[in-house]
């Protein structure tokens, strides 16, 4: 359960950043930057830790 979970949560980053992608090339970088923040966010919060 816990893979199919990591698997949607990385198919839903892709998807948010690839969107940021495409309005960056519209002039507007926010949807990208709060992606991508969000992104590392959660990979230093759980990618990171000891287990």
């Amino acid at each position: 359960m816990k893979f199919a979970l990591a698997i949607f949560t990385f198919v839903l980053f892709a998807f948010f950043i690839s969107w940021g992608i495409i309005e960056l090339l519209k002039g507007s970088p926010w949807l990208l930057l709060a992606a991508v923040g969000v992104f590392l966010g959660t990979f230093i919060k759980y990618g990171c830790q000891s287990h």
